[in-house]
């Protein structure tokens, strides 16, 4: 549903995202990239990846749109697969995760019929060849126990000594005016690029800004605090209206590199 099926041609569709010429790629502690459709949101995905030196684990964050299963979950899988590969799920920090922080348990219906976590997969074997991962899938907007996570999170990297990147999967406001979306979207960046897990959730929950990862990007943003982040930067920032030509029912799309 969200890209191509056969990995020849998906590879050459990732090629044709990808940004040319190459970037100069920076040492992110963590990002946040969309989740649509390829032909919708994949260059600003792209653009993100792009500029990332390679992770050897990968903790990706995304929200559970079907709204099953456990509000903080990792699956019981050891691998996950896309036409371009098995990536394995990453046993040691995924163990760490369910030990550290009592909020967080196995489920698999929480990923079962999830695509937020899944459709960043090909970007990263495109972008970094061999990497592990942990995959929580995130169903709560309180933000108490999602700084808990993060901080969690957090303490699990600076124990670990390979390359860690936090990602967050998020698309931006949903079917609204174009002027509107961008209004919108403009409000919950700031955020974001503030670094303010706390405001972000706030800003979205006032604004009634339908930002489907803010939580994600709220764990992102705390366990990156926490590792030291000081910078954060929007690397692209487009809309659906710019393929489909419909400036009516609009979604958002963003991917911001922190560091």
């Amino acid at each position: 549903m969200f890209y191509e099926q056969n990995p020849e041609m998906l590879r050459d569709n990732l090629a044709e995202l990808w940004p040319s010429p190459r970037p100069e790629t920076v040492a992110a502690i963590g990002a946040m990239t969309p989740h649509a459709g390829y032909m919708y949101s994949g260059r600003t995905a792209a653009k993100v990846y792009a500029r990332l030196n390679p992770a050897e684990v990968v903790i990706l964050l995304g929200p559970n749109h079907t709204g099953r299963g456990w509000p903080m979950a990792v699956s019981h899988a050891e691998a996950w697969a896309t036409p371009l590969g098995r990536v394995p799920v990453d046993r040691d920090l995924t163990g760490g995760l369910l030990r550290e922080c009592r909020l967080v348990k196995a489920d698999d219906a929480a990923h079962e019929r999830e695509h937020a976590l899944e459709v960043q997969l090909p970007f990263l074997q495109q972008a970094f060849g061999r990497f592990s991962i942990v995959a929580v899938a995130l169903g709560t907007d309180e933000f108490a126990p999602l700084q808990e996570l993060g901080l969690v999170l957090a303490q699990l990297i600076r124990s670990d000594a390979r390359r860690c990147l936090l990602l967050a999967s998020s698309d931006m406001n949903h079917f609204a005016t174009l002027t509107r979306t961008k209004d919108l979207d403009h409000k919950a960046l700031q955020q974001v690029l503030s670094r303010n897990p706390q405001g972000l959730l706030e800003t979205v929950a006032r604004e009634r800004i339908s930002m489907c990862g803010a939580i994600a990007a709220a764990v992102m943003l705390v366990a990156a605090a926490e590792l030291g982040a000081d910078k954060a930067e929007l690397v692209d920032y487009t809309t659906s209206a710019e393929t489909s030509g419909d400036a009516h029912r609009v979604v958002g799309y963003a991917g911001v590199i922190v560091r």
